[in-house]
């Protein structure tokens, strides 16, 4: 006894069989494109690339500029007023600005700066007042949470954190004090956690151990974790500035004072970077980047203009999603098979 199966039916098998073909194949297509771009991450990772989100840094090497390094990218634009070392940067992904004052300055002391645009157009002058709280030592970086911003204070001085406004006005209410201790006395780099909403900062140890530490504080003082500035060969950096959180991929920045841990003939001037839990991810250097940048530089202060969101790079997540993408199609293919049985 045969089957026989309308006009209507068989065209409605074969359109339903061209759709799902056709939903399958767009799927597979994105599993190859993210499968490729997974290789070129890596790729890029094993470059030694700089960091994701923008990373602003300034000097005290007498550059009198403000460096930007992003990707394979360094650049950097004059600051104002000329003279002296820029230290305290922050940038404010809201008003999309830059903003840096003189650094070295200790308690006691007014600080002058500038804010720029983003292209490095100065737009307005600052003025960072430390004068009423004489003692605290030396100021180099700073640090925005989107609504206030922070340095930190130590080395040659009481050591503790301070809580300015964006444009870094006012006289800067104290935050907390680090404890007696001459290397919690010496912090110099300071960041904002974005993510767990706290502090970090990083070690400048003239005590001679050859050890340094990056410390997580929470808004009271109370150190949450810490890790060791050291590469994975053993690279020990004890003197380490610069700090910066790069939210868009969960990892922290520093320029760690050693020389030529690379082997590539430079000298002063290595960027590290590490994730949250401290493991060494890279090292770069500016002549890596641009031939024409300084061999021997030390950066003062330094911050990451994230993207606000997390980097839109394929890596564990998309693989599990090429992943479960074929075993999508499976149930697909099946389904097609179903669909010509008649």
């Amino acid at each position: 006894m045969s089957t026989s199966v309308s006009a209507g039916q068989g065209n409605h098998k074969s359109k339903t069989s061209r759709e799902i073909r056709s939903a399958l194949n767009a799927i597979l297509r994105f599993s190859c494109f993210s499968v490729f771009a997974i290789v070129l991450h890596g790729a890029a990772q094993a470059a030694g690339a700089g960091p994701s989100g923008r990373y602003y840094v300034t000097d005290e090497s007498g550059y009198n500029k403000i460096w930007q390094f992003q990707g394979t990218t360094l650049n950097s634009f004059p600051t104002v007023p000329s003279g002296g070392a820029d230290g305290p940067i922050i940038v404010d992904g809201i008003t999309n600005t830059v903003r840096s004052v003189k650094g070295g300055f200790t308690g006691g002391s007014n600080s002058p700066g500038y804010e720029y645009l983003f292209n490095g157009t100065p737009t307005t002058s600052l003025n960072l007042d430390f004068t009423t709280h004489s003692g605290y030592g030396r100021v180099i970086d700073a640090a925005f949470d989107g609504k206030n911003s922070y340095i930190v204070s130590g080395l040659f001085g009481s050591a503790g954190v301070f809580r300015y406004a964006p444009n870094f006005s006012g006289t800067g209410s104290l935050v907390f004090n680090f404890s007696s201790d001459p290397i919690l006395q010496s912090q110099q780099g300071i960041t904002y956690d974005t993510t767990a909403k706290t502090l970090w900062t990083s070690d400048y140890n003239l005590t001679g151990t050859g050890i340094g530490y990056v410390r997580q504080w929470d808004m009271s003082g109370n150190q949450l974790s810490l890790f060791e500035v050291v590469t994975d060969s053993g690279v020990r950096s004890e003197r380490n500035t610069a700090l910066a959180y790069d939210f868009s991929d969960d990892t922290f920045w520093l320029n760690a004072h050693v020389e030529d841990s690379l082997g590539l003939g430079y000298g002063i001037g290595e960027l590290w970077q590490f994730s949250r839990n401290g493991k060494f991810l890279q090292a770069i250097h500016g002549k890596e980047l641009d031939p024409n940048a300084p061999s021997n530089i030390l950066y003062w202060g330094g911050e990451i203009r994230a993207t606000g969101q997390p980097a839109q790079v394929p890596g564990p997540l998309p693989a599990l999603g090429v992943a479960a993408a074929f075993s999508f199609s499976r149930k697909l293919r099946n389904r097609i098979k179903r669909s010509s049985i008649v």
